[in-house]
Parts: C-alpha cells; sequence; structure tokens
C-alpha cells in the first residue's frame, strides 16, 4: 500500500501535468527512493499470468522480497542497471499470422511497471477523451459504446496502421516525452529499455525502432504516440451547423394529421360516428406516410460531423457528409500519420464504407438502420404501449456472422447442431469441466453484451456446448447422456451440486443466457478479463505478510524474505511435500520464504521436519 508521502508526490506529478506551461521533475529520484512504489509495482504484476514467465534469463516474479526492490533502486541510482534483450515469441492471429510478443525477464518487469505507474500520473490527465485502449476504467465496450452514439452517421473511414508496433519511431516517442518531462535520467532510461533489442533463435538482434508488444511498459508509450493522432483530429476543421434541418414534407404532413385530430375531436362532439370512423382512417394513411419519411433532411449541405474513436493502434471515423469529404479526411490523417509520426498506412486495408454496409471493430459489426426511412417500435412506458420513432442512421453494434461457428468448433458441427465430448477434459473433476464450459460461454458472452442480437446469435452456440458438457460428463463416467443431462437439469436451474470437507453443500450453476444482464457498470471494466475477486482480496494480507519479516516455513525472523510463486494450486493440489500442504490448505499461491529456505525449495532439499508441529501448521493456517 502506497504511503501517504507517495500518494501525494503521485497527486503533483498529476496536478503538474495538467499545466500546459509546466513540465514534470524529480521523477527519477521519486522512483529510486520510494521503496513502497516499487512494492505497489510488484503487487500490480505478481497476479498476471506472466509473472512466472521467463524473458531470457530465468528470472522472474519469483523470489521478490522488499531487498530486491532496494538493489534494483541502487543499480539504476548509480546507472548500473542493463536491460536485457525480450524473449521474442510468436502468438496466432485470429487472421491466422503470427504476432510476435516480447517477454521481458523478471526485473525488467519490475522496472517497466514502476515506470508505467509514473507515466500513468502524467499523461492520464490529459488523454484524449476519444481514447480507449489501455487506459483506467475504459475498455473496448466503452470505445463501442461511444461509435454506437455516432447517430446519422454516412460514412466510415477504417485505418489499418502497418505494423505498428514494430514501427514506433524512437526518435519521435523521445521527443514526445519530451515535452512533459524534464528528467534526463527518466528518459534516459526509457531510451535503454526501446535499445536493449530481442532474442530470436538464440540469436541477438538490435531494436531501432519499435515497442515490444507483451512489454508493460508498450501500452501507454504506444497511447503516448498516437496521442499525437488524436490531437491532430481534434484539429480538423470540419463541423457545420447546429442541428439537421427539418424535412418540409415531414412538417407538411404534422400540421395535416393535427388538423385532422381537431375535426375528429368535433365530430365525436357531434356524435357523428361516421364521419369519425371516415376520420380516422384517412389519419392513419397519413400517419402511415409519415413513419415512411425521415423527420430530419439527410442530405443537408450544411450539416456537417465528424467523429473519431480509437482503442490502440485500431480507430476509425464516422463522418456525416460526402464520401468526396470522407476521401479528403482519409488523406489528411495518411499524410500526418507519415509525415509526423513516420507510420505508413496499409492502403489495401484502409477503406471508405457506407454505413449501411458497416464496419468490423473490435470485433463486432457496426451498421447504420438501411433505408431513407424512420423505423417506428412499440415500446412499453408506463406500463402503456406506445410507438417510438428511431432516427434514421442509429448504428447497431451486432455479432458477426460466422464468429459464433468459429467458436463453437470445439464443441461439434454447428451447421448439424450435433455436439461432440472433449477428450483434453476428462481427466479434469465434474466441476473443473463445469467451470471450463462457463468461462467459454461467459466470456463470448459477455463480450458481446452490446450486440442488439446477442442471445439470438448465441442461442444456437449455448445450445451446442450444453450438450457437449453432458457428453463429456457422460464419457467420463460412462453413462448415457440422457441421464448426465438429468442429474444436472434440476427444474430451476442447471448445475452441479458439491460437498466440502465440513460437508456444506454448494451449487455450481451452468450459466446461461438468462444470466446475462448488460449493466452501465460493465462497460468500464475489461470484458477481455474475468473478475479475480481473490486478488483484491489477498493484495494487502500478502504486503502484511511481507512485512511481518517471518518465514511462513521456519519461523525465522533473521535475513531477508522473498515470495515464492507458483502459476496454479491445482499444479500442487496432490503434492506430498510440507510446502505445498501448507499452500494447499492456505489456498494461497504465495508463499514468504526465509533466503534460505526459498533457495531449499527449488533446490528440492526442503526440510519436512523444520519446526513443522501440528500447532505451528494450525497457527499458519489461519
Amino acid at each position: 500500500m502506497l504511503t501517504d508521502r507517495t500518494k501525494k508526490a503521485l497527486k503533483g506529478i498529476n496536478n503538474c501535468s495538467t499545466n500546459e506551461n509546466a513540465k514534470v521533475k524529480h521523477l527519477f529520484q521519486m522512483a529510486t527512493n520510494y521503496t513502497d512504489l516499487w512494492m505497489e509495482a510488484y503487487q500490480n504484476i505478481r497476479a498476471n499470468a506472466g509473472a512466472l514467465t521467463k524473458g531470457v534469463c530465468n528470472i522472474t516474479m519469483d523470489g521478490f522480497s522488499e531487498e530486491r526492490a532496494k538493489n534494483i533502486m541502487k543499480l539504476l541510482k548509480e546507472e548500473r542497471y542493463h536491460f536485457k534483450p525480450v524473449r521474442r515469441i510468436y502468438i496466432p492471429k485470429a487472421n491466422g499470422k503470427m504476432r510476435p510478443l516480447g517477454i521481458p525477464s523478471g526485473d525488467d518487469k519490475l522496472v517497466q511497471e514502476v515506470w508505467r505507474m509514473l507515466l500513468e500520473q502524467i499523461y492520464e490527465p490529459v488523454f484524449s477523451n476519444d481514447s480507449h485502449g489501455f487506459r483506467p476504467v475504459r475498455s473496448c465496450h466503452t470505445a463501442l459504446k461511444r461509435v454506437s452514439q455516432w447517430q446519422g452517421t454516412k460514412w466510415f473511414i477504417e485505418f489499418d496502421i502497418k505494423g505498428f508496433f514494430d514501427n514506433i519511431n524512437h526518435d519521435k516517442l523521445i521527443d514526445i516525452l519530451e515535452k512533459k518531462i524534464e528528467d534526463k535520467k527518466v528518459i534516459k532510461t526509457i531510451k535503454s529499455m526501446l535499445k536493449a533489442g530481442y532474442m530470436e533463435d538464440w540469436k541477438y538482434n538490435k531494436t531501432f525502432s519499435g515497442t515490444p508488444q507483451g512489454g508493460i511498459i508498450s501500452p501507454i508509450l504506444a497511447n503516448i504516440y498516437l496521442n499525437e493522432l488524436d490531437e491532430f483530429v481534434g484539429t480538423i476543421d470540419f463541423n457545420k451547423g447546429e442541428r439537421r434541418k427539418v424535412n418540409p414534407e415531414h412538417i407538411s404532413l404534422t400540421k395535416k394529421i393535427y388538423g385532422l385530430r381537431k375535426r375528429i375531436e368535433i365530430a365525436k362532439t357531434e356524435n357523428d360516428t361516421t364521419t369519425v370512423n371516415i376520420l380516422i382512417e384517412e389519419l392513419k394513411g397519413l400517419q402511415k406516410q409519415q413513419h415512411s419519411i425521415p423527420s430530419k433532411d439527410n442530405y443537408d449541405s450544411n450539416f456537417k460531423r465528424l467523429n473519431y474513436c480509437r482503442y490502440a493502434d485500431d480507430f476509425v471515423i464516422g463522418l456525416i457528409g460526402s464520401k468526396a469529404e470522407a476521401e479528403e479526411i482519409k488523406t489528411k490523417i495518411t499524410e500526418y500519420l507519415k509525415n509526423q509520426l513516420s507510420l505508413e498506412i496499409s492502403p489495401e486495408k484502409t477503406k471508405i464504407i457506407h454505413a449501411e454496409e458497416g464496419i468490423r471493430f473490435l470485433g463486432y459489426d457496426v451498421k447504420s438502420n438501411q433505408g431513407d426511412t424512420d423505423k417506428v417500435l412499440k415500446v412499453k412506458v408506463e406500463g402503456a404501449h406506445t410507438s417510438k420513432r428511431t432516427i434514421t442512421g442509429t448504428l447497431r453494434l451486432l455479432v458477426p456472422e460466422g464468429k459464433v461457428q468459429k467458436f463453437c468448433a470445439k464443441y461439434g458441427d454447428i451447421a448439424r447442431t450435433h455436439s461432440e465430448h472433449r477428450t483434453e477434459l476428462l481427466s479434469s473433476s465434474d466441476i473443473e469441466i463445469l467451470l471450463v464450459y462457463n468461462a467459454e460461454r461467459r466470456g463470448i458472452a459477455n463480450y458481446y453484451v452490446m450486440a442488439k442480437d446477442v442471445k439470438t446469435k448465441l442461442s444456437q452456440m449455448f445450445y451446442l456446448s450444453e450438450y457437449s458438457l453432458y457428453k463429456t460428463l457422460a464419457s467420463k463416467h460412462k453413462k448415457s447422456m440422457a441421464k448426465v443431462a438429468g442429474e444436472i437439469n434440476k427444474g430451476d436451474y442447471k448445475g452441479i451440486k458439491s460437498k466440502n470437507k465440513k460437508g456444506e453443500e454448494k451449487i455450481y450453476k451452468l450459466f446461461t443466457l438468462k444470466d446475462l444482464k448488460p449493466s452501465v457498470k460493465n462497460l468500464y471494466a475489461n470484458p477481455d478479463l474475468q473478475p479475480n475477486v481473490q486478488m483484491y482480496l489477498v493484495r494487502t494480507e500478502l504486503e502484511a505478510r511481507m512485512n511481518a519479516n517471518r518465514c511462513e516455513y521456519c519461523a525465522t525472523e533473521d535475513g531477508y524474505f522473498e515470495v515464492h510463486h507458483i502459476h496454479a494450486l491445482k499444479d500442487i493440489k496432490d503434492g506430498k511435500e510440507q510446502w505445498q500442504k501448507l499452500m494447499s490448505a492456505r489456498k494461497r499461491k504465495t508463499l514468504v520464504l526465509c533466503w534460505s529456505c526459498h533457495h531449499k525449495l527449488h533446490a528440492g532439499k526442503l526440510s519436512d521436519d523444520r519446526r513443522f508441529n501440528k500447532e505451528r501448521m494450525e497457527s499458519r493456517v489461519h
């Protein structure tokens, strides 16, 4: 937990950043003197899946200690810290191509996180509201929400930057950083990070441009670089007019309808039923005619709008204007990227697309209502049904065609609605199997929760995955699928009951589309991540354990202490070593050890009888 002194210093950085005439100073001094900043950095990255992933050496987050942090601070202060090259690996992209990732060493991850925290304090207050990627309380959902509000959009301009992360110009990036930061040592440290190079197939490669995807600091450096683009787009003078002109034909019909309603009221007071019925039919005809034409002039040349949204290097522009004007905007932005940021646009992937045709943005299809007519929907307001006009050009978020079919491959053949069991899960427990299916079902449903057709598009996938679950459990237990389905279907819910060691019953329910509830709060979370409540609960608890300066295995209070990490508790659930039993009993993936115990653990020489009586075991568990 950060001290009041550190919080005050960070607040000062934040305030200084918003002053256009001031530059942030003394960052390096703060980074190399505030130990709690490093402890916070460790807390930020320790629970990440990559915390134990090795770079070019064996150093990971395992074995972290306050002494280790202080040693890094000392090396930085004495300018003796050297960044190691990142280890380059490749992961598959959605289009079948491979994406390069750079994996830093454990200590380098820690330094990057400290610098990331400081840069966030400087730049977060001044970043554009149109930027949504890798930022606090923003996500791809907030970006999509923003785009869906571009009512009346006629044209989309879809941009694609060639190899953005690999082509960030180091000199230009440093120039941008120096606009806000007046600290040569901080700049020098960032330069060293960028120039560290990478190892691929055990061969060292220098880096003259780019920032490696996979690096902790890379996303914020990318945002700092492209914030220049955000500001440039904001200077384009395009918007015109307060609002669209009202359609004259629509006004004329409104007046006729008003007059007709007056005549109907008069006829009613005279009890002239025949005239009332005739006039009502005439009124219905006028209303139908009115609903068939737009209420606003969709071709009003005096009304123009340019909207912009960026998520990392993926950005799009929505235009209310002509295609020729869209071409001009596209050219302006392409030239700016080339001349000012040394970035090239992919001509074949950068397109101008009519809003009715739609675009693919952040995994969603985005399209406008088709045609020039407004649509009238039946809606319920305060218990009564009424008609509501939807404005022409309202943008819809949709689940892309083919996305569900691709996702369903693991469950069977969606075209034939034929489910299959999953061999790779047969060795897992019933609860683990259910949780795997739940994670997959919840993951895709939560990501597409904003789509208008989410339940329609996902219903078949959910059906297929449910029967794949039944078949997997049936195959495991040598039962019929019908019997397994009957055991899981409890009537009011579907799930598995289980009892813990104390005999307490717990229900693990199968996630269904009925459980999918769109929430405004969810927009500000990262939909790509499953919530890890435990991480928040144990955060300050681990700090307290580290600050206790006591080995949780041998109880010594001498020397200095390190944190032992494991990837997952399931890795040690059947472990016979005493330290494995201790971690399993406490349901923790970390163990604070003295230097001696930690090194013996890794050497496989940690004794099982070191002061390990029943009372001590119980005291540590509780």
